[in-house]
């Protein structure tokens, strides 16, 4: 068997000395469990659903949940204005909303984080003009980039999730420029530099451990614009379409039963929330666990 490195040994500590303290935070710990069943239940939606997603179940329209008087325990979430099983199509939704987000998210950090380094290992008017590009993006909010490129393509969900990468990856890439740009000022990095230090050796060493806070604080940024988006794009019919059971194409289809049967409004509404509470509460409490490592 090869030997491993020092610093393999080291990394490996790191981390797991990171997850001992992570797990002391019982409530981090729990999301980070939730996040993983829920990533779990997207992947294996077909063979969790009690139902297929589009079943219509003649005579049994706007059946309410199971704990109101006259819901049965076969539709637990009840079911819409066509019988369709709301449990099912929440669960078939964690494909769609869920999946496609975490799609946009690890494209957004693979290909925001290799251009947020390039940039920001750039020097002297390089460095200044691509700030001022990035100032120029950081002037409209991500919704409106994304909606802005999403009528100028076909309504799918597709589209919507490219809608959304292009939209974040200017703000992904600012934040990592920035964060590099900022290290690169300060007097320790100036004297590895003034010893001759290679910036490939700066960059391993020093900035990218020093930027892993600010990588992991955009990472969960990403993903809570992402989730927020698709289901933007997809409730104003540029994104998901009938009958995809996407949480935000699920609300458009229902917002007239709001009054009649709310249970199929706010459910889908409240797994949006719900995804996007755990993926903060799992984030803070990785970023304090970090901190305290290195305190």
């Amino acid at each position: 068997m090869q030997d491993k490195e020092p610093e393999e040994f080291r990394e490996n500590t790191s981390i797991f000395q990171i997850w001992l303290l992570f797990r002391k935070n019982t409530i981090a710990l729990f999301s980070f469990y939730l996040l993983t069943l829920l990533t779990l239940t997207a992947l294996f939606s077909s063979w969790i659903a009690p139902y297929s997603d589009n079943t219509q179940f003649v005579g049994q329209e706007l059946m309410p949940p199971s704990w109101v008087d006259k819901g049965q325990i076969a539709f637990f979430f009840g079911t819409d204005d066509l019988g369709r099983d709301i449990l099912s199509r929440l669960i078939m939704g964690t494909r769609y909303t869920l999946g496609s987000s975490l799609l946009v998210l690890i494209a957004t950090a693979l290909i925001g984080g290799a251009l947020g380094i390039i940039a920001g290992m750039l020097k002297g008017i390089k460095a200044r003009f691509v700030g001022h590009i990035f100032d120029a993006f950081l002037s409209l909010p991500i919704l409106l980039i994304a909606i802005i490129i999403s009528t100028l393509m076909e309504p799918s969900l597709w589209n919507a999730m490219f809608a959304t990468l292009f939209a974040i990856l200017p703000y992904f890439i600012h934040a990592i420029y920035r964060a590099i740009q900022e290290e690169l000022k300060k007097d320790y990095v100036i004297m590895l530099k003034l010893e001759g230090i290679s910036n490939w050796t700066l960059l391993k060493t020093t900035i990218l451990p020093n930027i892993t806070i600010v990588y992991i604080q955009e990472i969960s940024r990403a993903f809570i614009v992402a989730v927020l988006d698709i289901s933007a794009l997809s409730f104003i019919s540029l994104g998901a379409q009938r009958p995809t059971p996407e949480w935000g194409a699920m609300i458009k289809d229902s917002l007239e039963l709001l009054y009649l049967a709310p249970w199929t409004v706010l459910l889908p509404g409240f797994a949006i929330i719900f995804t996007i509470l755990l993926s903060i509460i799992f984030s803070n409490g990785l970023i304090k666990a970090i901190n305290q490592y290195y305190e």
